[in-house]
Parts: C-alpha cells; sequence; structure tokens
C-alpha cells in the first residue's frame, strides 16, 4: 500500500468542492479539476480558491481529500486532472504507468522539526540515549532522519512509532513525552498548546542538517503531479495554472495572516489561529520541475537505500518531469 505523509488533519470525508470555476472562463478551454490534501497543502492553494476570480484565468474546480488514499483513485481514474501528492508517492504512480502523469512542480519543502523543552538539545548528538517519537513512518520524515543518523555517526536513538501525529503533539504539550520529531502544523500545533516550564521549543529543523551534512539545500516534501494526458493536450492552460498556483503560493508565504482566514473560511482543514503561525515554518516553495529533478533525486537516493518499493525500485527518468 502507498504510504502517506501526511495525517488526516479532518475527520475523514470524501472529496469536498471548494470552488465551482475560476472567473474570465475562455470558450474551448477545459475544465481543471484540481485536488490538494487539506491542511498544509490547501493552504498553497489559499487564493486561488478563496478568490479565483482575480487570480484563475481558466475553467477551474478545486477540492481538498482528507488523505493521500482518498485523492489517489481519483487521480488515478481520472476524475481530477491536477493533485499534490508526496514526493514518493508521485514517483511510484509514474514507475507503476510512466504514461499516467507528469510532475509540474515541487511545492514543499522540508519543515520537520526537533521538538522538546531539553535546553541542551541543540544539535542532533544530543539525541544520543534518547527515545523519539517520529511522526511518518515509512515515509519521508523516518528515511531522512535515518540518513541524519547514519551520516552522524550516531546509533543509540530510540525510534518510537507508536503515536498518530495528533497524539505526539498532545503529548509533548502534556508533557507525556519529552523529544518528538513533528511536520508543521503540528510543531506549531504543541508550541500553542504548551504551557510548561521550561517551554517547548524547536530544537532544530531537519532542513537545516540536511544542507549541513551536504546532502543538498533542502529536500522536497510535496509536489504537483498533472495527468499526463491532460498536460499534452492544454499545454498553454497547465503552463497558466502553474504560474496561478505559484503566485498564490507566494500570497500564501508572504500574507500569513489573511491566507489563514481564508483558509478557515474556505474550510481548508487547519484553524485560523495555527495556520497564521504555521505558514512561515511550513517550508512553501515553488520549483518547476524542468529545475527540480536534481532537488527530487537527491531525496528519492535515500529512499531507494531504506525502501525502494516506496518509489517503484527505481527514480524516475526524464520523462517524470513536466518540461
Amino acid at each position: 500500500m502507498l504510504r502517506l505523509f501526511f495525517p488526516v488533519l479532518l475527520s475523514a470525508f470524501l472529496l469536498a468542492p471548494l470552488s465551482a470555476a475560476g472567473g474570465r472562463e475562455h470558450a474551448g478551454e477545459t475544465m481543471l479539476r484540481v485536488a490538494t490534501l487539506s491542511g498544509p497543502s490547501a493552504l498553497s492553494m489559499a487564493r486561488m480558491v478563496c478568490d479565483p476570480s482575480a487570480t484563475v484565468s481558466f475553467p477551474a474546480h478545486f477540492e481538498t481529500a482528507g488523505s493521500v488514499d482518498v485523492l489517489l483513485p481519483k487521480l488515478i481514474t481520472g476524475d481530477i486532472d491536477i493533485g499534490i501528492l508526496p514526493v514518493n508517492v508521485a514517483a511510484k504512480l509514474h514507475a507503476a504507468d510512466p504514461g499516467l502523469l507528469v510532475m509540474g512542480a515541487v511545492t514543499g519543502l522540508g519543515m520537520l522539526s526537533v521538538v522538546s523543552r531539553d535546553s541542551n538539545l541543540t544539535r542532533l548528538a544530543d539525541l544520543d540515549g534518547k527515545r523519539l517519537y517520529v511522526a511518518g513512518q515509512g515515509a519521508t520524515p523516518e528515511y531522512v532522519l535515518r540518513t541524519l543518523l547514519k551520516k552522524a555517526g550516531i546509533t543509540n536513538v530510540s525510534l518510537d512509532f507508536s503515536l498518530s501525529t495528533a497524539d505526539m503533539a498532545a503529548a509533548l504539550a502534556s508533557g507525556r513525552i519529552s523529544y518528538a520529531l513533528l511536520p508543521e502544523p503540528f510543531t506549531t500545533l504543541a508550541l500553542e498548546r504548551d504551557s510548561g516550564d521550561p517551554p517547548l521549543f524547536r530544537a532544530f529543523l531537519l532542513a537545516d542538517l540536511w544542507s549541513e551534512y551536504g546532502f543538498g539545500e533542502n529536500f522536497p516534501m510535496t509536489v504537483c503531479v498533472i495527468r499526463r494526458s491532460v498536460a499534452e493536450k492544454n499545454p498553454g492552460q497547465i503552463a497558466s495554472f502553474l504560474e496561478s498556483y505559484r503566485e498564490s503560493l507566494l500570497w500564501t508565504r508572504e500574507n500569513p495572516e489573511a491566507a489563514a482566514k481564508c483558509a478557515q473560511k474556505a474550510d481548508l482543514g487547519i484553524l485560523a489561529e495555527v495556520a497564521e503561525k504555521a505558514i512561515p515554518h511550513s517550508g512553501y516553495t515553488f520549483i518547476h520541475a524542468s529545475e527540480a529533478r536534481p532537488l527530487v533525486e537527491s531525496l528519492l537516493s535515500v529512499y531507494l537505500e531504506y525502501a525502494p518499493a516506496a518509489i517503484g525500485g527505481k527514480l524516475p527518468d526524464g520523462s517524470f518531469y513536466l518540461k
């Protein structure tokens, strides 16, 4: 079964429509059906969803999915044209059927933090002998962490995957656990709930260690994928979508308060007060596929070492990347 990275932020429900269509529709253009994952990924499309008439110059329908397992069947059957997926899931789909999809852009970078209230925890080596609760077993968080521990020569860290991501954030805040690796917005949620002394804090980011140890500037978490048939038949419209998406993502990054209010209004799976504080730490980026291959391969090479089946057993070839 394909592993999903983002946990369900809402109670499970089927894809929910956000916007029937963008503004300024043009005769003869294909209605693009776009699905994103509720929570951080949906936040990157907040402006497109909340103000389509000002940001979308093509017919479009936006939906959210509570999990990757909900989104995937829609993408495979063609009920949606464009989706946001974890990098390894996109690579595995491509390996199974190279004609199914292309990657349009990297849209999210590493936003994984080691969180604790232990003021002596300032570097990876300080975890030696500790129990670290990890969100994301069998996915990017686990494999990036194992790669970094191996590089640093640290062998005595007990990795515990027994808690869900949401439970981990609550357990940190209540003091039931001492060390955790969390993604956003759960890191922000834990910090917001915390009233302990000393307070919880972000001890370090895996993205910083990834760069420090020479693996690359950062690692990708999510990508925008497009059904290949749609991309080939509508290249101009797809280019327009990607540009609108880039502008929406940058708007979210630069306007966290407005984006957070929009997210709550549109029911994108995250409360405004949490979203506003999480956005600056959420790794939003937009790197077109034509420039993203080295970044993607740096992460997928880690999967080849630890879980090659999770990406289809090989790195995607050049046809995976939209030109």
